[in-house]
């Protein structure tokens, strides 16, 4: 038998569920994201090795189990397979997120998300069979980065290819201009306004921005950066 200890939240298993989902790694990052999918409606299958972090979770998504990911009848005996998705966020311990990656990819789970600690951990995991890869560390760096020199930036998510969204706050001194006089000359595009509980998504050139509101772009980091600079 599988050495590990089931803990099963029957409550609520009768409810439409969008995905069965298995999350490897129960620390803050794992039970944030265990948490939250369970709550969004899918089926949530939490491991971890630490039995206090399992006992923290066992209320909190479908079944919360101790186990050794690292020991490849884990995996077979929970039938991880049959998963429509996987979450690996073991970053400290890199031959359990490699033997892990490695046996979901074989096992057939075709989507698998994976925590990276470093650039050479991500191109291993990609080469696992990742199908995408978080810098957790790497992507909240830049993004304080950005928003502690551009003051006016208030979330940045990298797209890939040097394609960011970001979230920009209107100022005072920008309240009644156009978006065709802010964004004039430069390769990016709005895609929402923010106005107290309205939001705004088809976004004329005509459209005036007000103190307060909060505009999404997106466009190249340094088209970003200049039209930030210039705000």
């Amino acid at each position: 038998l599988c050495r590990y200890r089931l803990c099963c939240r029957q409550a609520g298993l009768d409810m439409l569920k969008k995905q069965q989902i298995i999350v490897l790694g129960l620390g803050q990052f794992g039970a944030t994201i265990a948490t939250e999918l369970q709550n969004l409606g899918h089926q949530v299958l939490g491991i971890d090795t630490d039995e206090t972090r399992v006992d923290l979770m066992a209320e909190s998504i479908t079944q919360a189990l101790i186990g050794d990911v690292t020991d490849e009848r884990t995996l077979e005996e929970l039938e991880a397979g049959r998963y429509d998705a996987a979450v690996m966020t073991i970053g400290g311990n890199l031959e359990a997120a490699f033997l892990a990656t490695m046996q979901l990819r074989e096992l057939g789970v075709d989507d698998i998300w994976a925590r990276a600690v470093t650039p050479q951990h991500h191109r291993i995991l990609c080469q696992l069979g990742a199908t995408r890869v978080i810098g957790l560390e790497r992507e909240m760096g830049m993004a304080i980065a950005q928003e502690l020199s551009y003051p006016i930036v208030n979330n940045l998510i990298d797209m890939g290819d040097e394609h960011y969204i970001v979230e920009i706050l209107i100022s005072d001194d920008l309240d009644g201009n156009s978006l065709g006089d802010m964004l004039k000359g430069l390769d990016v595009e709005a895609l929402l306004l923010k106005r107290g509980k309205e939001t705004s998504r088809d976004l004329q050139n005509s459209v005036e921005v007000r103190a307060n509101d909060r505009l999404v772009l997106t466009g190249r980091l340094a088209e970003l950066h200049h039209l930030a600079e210039n705000l």
